[in-house]
């Protein structure tokens, strides 16, 4: 993995990690460099079970731009394709969620069977092209909670996970129902949000309230040797709803609290923009379900205040880089190492007027 390269610094002679450079977050080649190794070459979460229990049901996400949609089809299994008709580029499904009986594009009527193959050309005028099916792509689902994966190549879900999953099958998360969903359109790029959600050293000034529910002195972020995943812990005081965070690359999340959990993801939209989403889920029996909702609506709320502020000075060109806390941002710099490792090298060469 190409690490970033560690730099003596202070009387001390401690070694320092330095950031990412502030271009990373700001430049669209840079996210046009990410798109296909990051995004499409990795599984991402877009629906869940729930949503796709009648044969028909669908969920069309946007996967760094490309458009999807995951079907459950006439045999009960999952599918999954590009939302893009090979004529005109016409949609398969509107956005959002649905049940649509057949595949017939929105725009011009061309219709394919459950496989996504071409069965017939509405009014034409003459034979269709060859190789005009749907593009396929891999979907498979994980204790309710569906995945996608745009790169045929790439191993099936329950392999990709690693040993992860082992690090959860204590949680009963099929015994919980789902109870709201919230999305914010957050304006920063992907990788500032991530960057914030990798470390517990803002919790003090950021989460006055997490901090007083919980030791956030003692916050711990625990990378056990797949850098493509980690577990945040800190000790809970008194009647405290603090449990377990857990992360996956590139940005899968889920908090387990007392009878429920919720799965947190940002995705991108755009280089300069990320979609914030939490969906809750609890058990028949739960108590205190509103409190915990509110508190973590709370907590978003002030994530997604300081990432605007950080972005706008990421944009700003002043800063380029900084240095990573030995203490508090191991979790941060293995995720950069897995975004330079992904994305290869970039010609950082680049001038930036003083007081720009």
């Amino acid at each position: 993995m190409n690490r970033a390269m560690p730099r003596p610094i202070g009387s001390h002679g401690v070694e320092l990690v330095e950031t990412l450079p502030a271009r990373w977050y700001t430049d669209p080649a840079v996210f046009e460099k990410e798109r296909w190794p990051i995004f499409g070459s990795t599984w991402v979460h877009v629906a869940y079970d729930h949503q796709l229990r009648r044969n028909g049901d669908y969920v069309a996400e946007n996967v760094a731009g490309w458009p999807i949609f995951v079907r459950r089809s006439d045999d009960g299994s999952l599918k999954g394709f590009y939302n893009l008709c090979p004529h005109r580029a016409g949609p398969i499904v509107w956005d959002g969620e649905g049940c649509q009986a057949n595949l017939v594009c929105r725009y011009h009527g061309w219709a394919f069977n459950s496989q996504g193959s071409l069965i017939n050309a509405r009014d034409f005028g003459g034979p269709p092209p060859e190789d005009m099916d749907l593009t396929p792509i891999q979907v498979d689902s994980w204790r309710g909670m569906v995945f996608v994966c745009l790169n045929a190549e790439i191993a099936p879900l329950h392999e990709w996970l690693g040993e992860f999953p082992k690090e959860v099958e204590a949680y009963p998360l099929e015994d919980y129902r789902f109870h709201s969903r919230s999305s914010r359109l957050v304006k920063c790029n992907w990788k500032t949000y991530g960057d914030n959600f990798m470390e517990g050293y803002h919790l003090p000034t950021v989460h006055p309230a997490m901090s007083r529910d919980a030791d956030a002195l003692n916050y711990k972020v625990i990378i056990k040797g797949d850098p493509r995943w980690n577990i945040h812990v800190m000790p809970p005081r008194d009647e405290s709803t603090f449990g377990v965070f857990g992360w996956f690359w590139p940005t899968f999340a889920f908090d387990v609290f007392p009878g429920g959990f919720a799965v947190e993801r940002w995705l991108p939209r755009g280089y300069s923009h990320s979609e914030l989403i939490f969906e809750y889920f609890f058990a028949d029996d739960a108590t205190d379900v509103e409190a915990i909702v509110k508190f973590s609506e709370e907590v978003a709320d002030e994530d997604v205040r300081v990432c605007e502020h950080v972005q706008r000075n990421l944009d700003a060109g002043r800063y380029q880089t900084g240095y990573l806390s030995p203490k508090w941002e191991e979790g941060v710099g293995v995720f950069h190492e897995l975004v330079r490792a992904a994305v290869g090298p970039i010609d950082e060469r680049i001038v930036v007027p003083l007081g720009r």
